[in-house]
């Protein structure tokens, strides 16, 4: 019985904070739109606000992606996901570091 009695409590806490998470998302995903209604049409991003941003979208699919995404569209994003994953590998880093060691 005083198991029952536990997971009914932590159900409820964890539903409690859920419920508040989902809030927060609501909200600032109407501040969200209400900013960009203020600026211009076209936002520039650095290659890092895009990393950021390309990041977090893999881990959030393409489905909620397509809720949230204002600044580019879903496409757009994963795109510059496969495109800094495909930097990772491509042994650039490597080069550069040979080509600065030569230099010195």
């Amino acid at each position: 019985m005083k198991g029952r009695q536990w997971a009914r409590v932590l159900a409820y806490v964890s539903g409690l904070v859920n419920q508040e998470l989902l809030l927060q998302v609501e909200y600032l995903a109407a501040e969200n739109r209400i900013l960009r209604a203020h600026l211009p049409d076209r936002l520039r991003l650095t290659n890092e606000e895009r990393s950021t941003l390309a990041e977090i979208a893999r881990r959030l699919g393409r489905k909620g992606l397509e809720k949230v995404a204002a600044v580019a569209r879903p496409d757009t994003i994963l795109g510059w996901f496969r495109k800094l994953i495909a930097q990772k590998f491509d042994g650039s880093k490597y080069l550069l570091s040979r080509q600065a060691g030569y230099e010195s």
